[in-house]
C-alpha cells in the first residue's frame, strides 16, 4: 500500500488521530467521574455528552482524518479539493467540543447550535471531498477504458494493458459511509434545534431511531466494513476475496435507512424490517472477515489486528440484545464493544503507517528504517485490549442490570484502555523508533570433495 503523490501531508490525518484519542480519554474520564450514568436513562445530559464525545469526537474524527490518506490509496488517484481537509477537520474537532459541552451543561442551546453547525460543515466538507475524489477516479478509469478500445498499449515486460476497472466496492462503501456520517450529524443538529423551534419540531419531529441507524450503521458499520476490507487484507497479507459481501452490505444498509425513514416520516411499522436488514449486514461483515482470515498468508496476528478482530465478537451480542428488545444495551455493545474496539485496533496500524511514510519512507529499510511493528510499545497493547474490551462488556452488564458495581468496573477498565491508547498513539507519532537488526545470512555448507 503506497500513498499517491496527490495525497496531503501526513500531519493533518495524524493530528486528527491524536485529537480523536484525546476525545476518547476525555469520555473515559467523564465516565469515571460518574459511572452511574451507565444504568440511567439514555436521555440523561451527561450520558449524551459522553456518547457524542465517543461518536463525534473519537469515531468521526478518526474516520475523517484517516480518509485523507486512505481514500487516495483505495482509488489510486490524487485527493480532489485538497483545501477542504484543512477546513473540515478543525471544524469537526471544534464542533465536537461544542456539542459535548452543550450536552454536559444541561442542553445549553448556544454551544449545541454552534457545535452542531461546525461539525456539520466539517463533515460535509469531508464528504464533498470524498465524493469528488470518487468521481475523479471514475472519470479517469472511464477514459482509460475508452482508450482500451484503441490498439492496446504495451506495458512493462511486454504485457498489454487491459481496460481499467471501476472503483471497487470498498471505495464506494467508504464514500457512502462518509455521506451518511454527514447526514447523521446534520440530522442531530436539526433535532437539537427543533427543541427550540416549534415549527421545525412539527415538521421534522424527533426521529431518534433514524439518527442512530444513520450513524451507527450507515456511517460506522459500513465505514469499518469498507475500510477493513482493504486494511485487514494488507495487514494479514490476505489474497483477498470478491467484493460481493461489501457491496451487498451497502445495499442492506441503504434498505435499513429507507425503512427507518418510512417509519419516522410515513408512520409505517417497519422496525422489524430494519432489524432484519441490519442483522443481515452484520452477518455479512462477519463472513467477510472470516474469508479474509482463511486466505491470509501471515499466520501470526499483531496485537492491534487481533483487537480489530476481537471487536467482531460484539456484533452477535449486539444483534441478540436488539432482537430481545434491549436496545440500550445493544447500542452499548455495538458502540463500545464493536466500533470503539475495532477503530482502536486499526488506528494504531494506520498511525504507524502514516508516521512511517512521513518520517522513514525516504530512508528505506536498508538504511535502518523500522518496521511498522517496531513502532509500537508492545506492553501497552494488552492494556488497551483488556481495558476497552473488558470495559465494553462491563458497560453492557451495567446497562442491563443498572448495577453500580458493573458501572465502576466499566469506568475503570475503559479509563485504563483509553489512557493506554493515548500513550500508544504518542509513542507512534512522537517516539524514537529503533529497527530490528537484519538477520545474518546462513552460511552455505561446502561439499567435501574426494
Amino acid at each position: 500500500m503506497t500513498v499517491p503523490g496527490g495525497a496531503p501531508r501526513a500531519v493533518l490525518p495524524l493530528a486528527s488521530l491524536a485529537v480523536a484519542t484525546l476525545a476518547l480519554v476525555a469520555a473515559a474520564a467523564g465516565l469515571a467521574l460518574d459511572p452511574s450514568v451507565l444504568g440511567g436513562p439514555a436521555s440523561a445530559p451527561v450520558l449524551l455528552a459522553l456518547l457524542h464525545a465517543v461518536t463525534v469526537g473519537y469515531l468521526a474524527l478518526t474516520f475523517a482524518g484517516t480518509l485523507q490518506q486512505l481514500l487516495p490509496v483505495l482509488l489510486v488517484t490524487p485527493l480532489a479539493l485538497p483545501w477542504l481537509g484543512p477546513l473540515g477537520l478543525p471544524s469537526l474537532a471544534l464542533g465536537a467540543a461544542g456539542v459535548v459541552a452543550g450536552f454536559a451543561t444541561g442542553f445549553r442551546p448556544v454551544p449545541l447550535a454552534v457545535g452542531g453547525a461546525l461539525a456539520s460543515v466539517g463533515l460535509w466538507a469531508v464528504a464533498a471531498q470524498a465524493l469528488a475524489t470518487y468521481l475523479r477516479a471514475r472519470r479517469t478509469r472511464a477514459g482509460r477504458a475508452t482508450a482500451a478500445h484503441e490498439p492496446p498499449a504495451v506495458g512493462e515486460g511486454g504485457a498489454e494493458a487491459g481496460p481499467a476497472r471501476p472503483p471497487d466496492a470498498a471505495a464506494a462503501g467508504l464514500v457512502t459511509a462518509t455521506v451518511y456520517l454527514a447526514l447523521t450529524v446534520t440530522l442531530g443538529f436539526l433535532m437539537a434545534a427543533a427543541t427550540r423551534l416549534p415549527r421545525l419540531a412539527g415538521t421534522l419531529g424527533f426521529p431518534v431511531q433514524l439518527h442512530l441507524t444513520l450513524g451507527l450503521f450507515g456511517a460506522f458499520l459500513l465505514g469499518i466494513a469498507a475500510a477493513g476490507r482493504k486494511l485487514l487484507a494488507m495487514f494479514v497479507l490476505s489474497k483477498g476475496a470478491p467484493g460481493t459481501r461489501v457491496r451487498i452490505l451497502t445495499y442492506l444498509v441503504h434498505g435499513a435507512v429507507v425503512s427507518e425513514m418510512l417509519a419516522a416520516f410515513g408512520g409505517l411499522p417497519s422496525r422489524a424490517v430494519t432489524i432484519a436488514l441490519l442483522a443481515a449486514a452484520g452477518t455479512l461483515q462477519l463472513g467477510e472477515v472470516a474469508a479474509l482470515l482463511r486466505a491470509r498468508l501471515r499466520r501470526r496476528l499483531e496485537p492491534p489486528v487481533f483487537r480489530y478482530l476481537l471487536a467482531h465478537a460484539f456484533l452477535p451480542v449486539a444483534g441478540g440484545l436488539l432482537v430481545a428488545g434491549r436496545s440500550q444495551a445493544a447500542g452499548t455493545a455495538l458502540l463500545l464493544g464493536y466500533l470503539v474496539l475495532a477503530t482502536s485496533g486499526m488506528q494504531v496500524k494506520i498511525a504507524s503507517f502514516l508516521t512511517w511514510q512521513a518520517r522513514y519512507a525516504a530512508r528505506g529499510a536498508a538504511n535502518g528504517a523500522p518496521l511498522l511493528r517496531d513502532m509500537i510499545r508492545p506492553g501497552l497493547e494488552p492494556v488497551i485490549t483488556v481495558g476497552l474490551a473488558g470495559g465494553a462488556a462491563a458497560a453492557v452488564v451495567a446497562t442491563l442490570t443498572s448495577g453500580s458495581a458493573a458501572s465502576v468496573v466499566a469506568a475503570v477498565l475503559l479509563a485504563a484502555g483509553a489512557s493506554a491508547q493515548l500513550a500508544q498513539t504518542g509513542v507512534v507519532l512522537l517516539g524514537r523508533h529503533g529497527s530490528r537488526p537484519s538477520p545474518r545470512p546462513r552460511a552455505v555448507p561446502r561439499k567435501e570433495t574426494s
